[in-house]
């Protein structure tokens, strides 16, 4: 079975997330794009070799020719088209964050549940073996009991320009929403294997250069074991690196695993630090936007498992909107 992909929105991140990895995996064929704009829509088309435009993203729902879609709009439009998508019968891979707000999310998660197709969301970064070489550090109890969890994802400040959709409140803005999404992942993903497993937010504050639009967040969270974390996500951030990172402390030593967002731009690496020395491993360059897509395959055609579930991604917004309340500020409102 091949699976024939449609891509909804001609977004910028469609490129690198899907239209790239499509070509170096068997079993997906990418078949058309749609855009609210039918130019905009061929377009794409064309640049991307793809066989079909639609000018509307019902048209691409409504599509024989097509078995799933890749949502790529900003996050406040991600409901209504996963929800539409889902009805049609229609397998979904949702950019994230998953929705404008948990209680979007949950209306997703409703939907999938109540189908029989496959709903995932896309944190690409989870499916690279990347993901793996953490976790068994992580699970050979190298470090001892684990106390505190911290993770970082912060670009330079200039980088995302004022005029950006990132810094709109009405369609999902703010660094935690397009950055901050990933270090709650990595936290929660270092706490435990249990995606149930959920910590609270105990305190937050944000930077908001723009009225109800984090610039930048910094939370502290608690698990109910007693483990305490941190995350923080800026798009304001001073000087010229990007620092994304997760970092776990235990009794007997520290973790750093450094860029498990894209090891494929090279610059990851994995250190423990223990009384024993420090090692440090070799870090696969292959895309994860690769693997994801690889995973996306094997649910629907094997029905293969895989973790980032709608209902995980309601767990990851729940997060998100808890941080904003803390900080003062709502969570981003659904259209």
């Amino acid at each position: 079975m091949s699976v024939r992909l449609g891509l909804l929105a001609a977004s910028r991140i469609a490129d690198r997330a899907v239209v790239a990895p499509a070509r170096d995996v068997d079993g997906v064929r990418l078949m058309a794009v749609a855009a609210r704009d039918r130019a905009r829509a061929e377009a794409a088309a064309e640049k991307w070799r793809l066989d079909r435009a639609f000018g509307s993203y019902e048209q691409l729902i409504e599509s024989p020719d097509v078995d799933a879609v890749y949502i790529g709009t900003p996050a406040s439009f991600h409901r209504p088209w996963a929800i539409a998508a889902i009805e049609a019968g229609k397998h979904v891979l949702c950019e994230k964050p998953f929705a404008a707000n948990a209680d979007d999310a949950r209306l997703i998660a409703d939907a999938a549940r109540s189908s029989d197709v496959v709903v995932m969301e896309a944190f690409h970064w989870r499916y690279h073996p990347y993901a793996g070489q953490i976790r068994s550090v992580l699970d050979s109890g190298a470090l001892g009991r684990i106390d505190r969890i911290e993770a970082v994802f912060d670009i330079p400040d200039g980088w995302i320009p004022r005029d950006d959709i990132r810094w709109d409140l009405s369609i999902g803005g703010g660094a935690t929403m397009d950055l901050g999404c990933y270090p709650i992942q990595w936290v929660r993903f270092a706490a435990s294997e249990d995606p149930s497993d959920m910590p609270d937010v105990v305190s937050a504050e944000a930077v908001c250069p723009v009225e109800g639009v984090d610039g930048s967040l910094r939370a502290e969270l608690r698990w109910p074991s007693g483990v305490t974390g941190s995350i923080h996500s800026s798009m304001i951030a001073d000087g010229d690196d990007v620092a994304a990172w997760l970092r776990v402390t235990g009794e007997r030593g520290t973790m750093l695993a450094t860029n498990p967002l894209a090891p494929q731009q090279g610059n990851a690496t994995l250190t423990v630090e223990t009384e024993s020395g420090s090692t440090s491993e070799e870090i696969e360059r292959s895309a994860t936007y690769f693997h994801q897509l690889i995973a996306f395959r094997d649910a629907i055609v094997d029905g293969a498992p895989f973790p980032t579930t709608a209902d995980d991604g309601v767990r990851n917004m729940e997060i998100i909107d808890a941080c904003y309340r803390a900080a003062g500020l709502e969570p981003r409102p659904a259209v």
